[in-house]
């Protein structure tokens, strides 16, 4: 059982970086990219400029915190992958500290959904998950528009 669990997570992993981008995007791509996700966010959980205000500044504090966890794992996966001839004790330490790190982005969300439940209604919380599915899912989409070949 270990075995399997411990294969999944791999290749999670694996694919996870697969998707990845090369390089960073450029300070102009990266304030265009923030503002269509302000925007977005704003209006799918129906913000006031007041909840908006109080909702920003702890979803951006929880949102750092979560890519630092997803920065560790995939630090533990290239590790592995560039090592010469790890040993099963490598893929153990390492498997144990991504799923170290996985339960780390946990309770990081678990801490800032809490701190957004003393501000904002319940309703607009629940619909975050929703809301950044939405936005990677046309973000996606619009990549992929983008790179397909014009006829």
């Amino acid at each position: 059982m270990k075995k399997i669990l411990w294969t999944i997570c791999l290749l999670w992993v694996a694919v996870a970086a697969g998707y990845a981008q090369p390089g960073k995007l450029s300070d102009e791509k990266r304030k265009e990219f923030d503002a269509q996700k302000v925007a977005f966010f704003t209006q799918e959980l129906e913000l006031s400029p007041e909840e908006a205000a109080v909702f920003w500044p702890l979803y951006n504090e929880m949102q750092k915190k979560v890519r630092e966890r997803e920065d560790a794992i995939k630090q533990e996966f290239h590790k592995i992958r560039d090592a010469e001839h790890p040993k099963n004790e490598d893929y153990v330490t390492s498997l144990n500290k991504i799923l170290d790190a996985e339960q780390q982005k946990c309770d990081i969300k678990k801490e800032y959904y809490r701190k957004m439940l003393d501000q904002l209604p319940a309703a607009k919380i629940w619909k975050l998950g929703d809301a950044e599915r939405k936005f990677h899912r046309e973000l996606f989409d619009k990549l992929r528009r983008e790179s397909m070949p014009r006829k």
